[in-house]
């Protein structure tokens, strides 16, 4: 069952594509996971979301998040899905 979701945008070229972000938070071991066809800059994004829910005042999820982005076909790079995955 989904949590959460959100939109935002891929850019290839001159075209956007649809992204969806969804979360999922489930008993099991704390960390998190993303999914869908990332690149190295976004498998970072665990790391930088984290830290600006913290520095917000918010609490993180102390359970096992995952979130998808998907389609997992379209490959994904680049900070700005951030924004979606913190707003989940």
């Amino acid at each position: 069952m989904v949590l959460a979701r959100t939109r935002s945008v891929s850019i290839d070229g001159v075209r956007g594509h649809v992204v969806e972000v969804e979360a999922d938070i489930t008993a099991g071991l704390p960390g998190t996971c993303l999914v869908g066809s990332l690149d190295a800059s976004l498998g970072e994004a665990r790391d930088r979301c984290r830290a600006a829910v913290v520095n917000s005042g918010c609490a993180w999820p102390a359970r096992k998040v995952t979130i998808g982005l998907s389609p997992a076909a379209l490959p994904k790079a680049g900070a700005h899905y951030d924004l979606a995955i913190v707003a989940l």
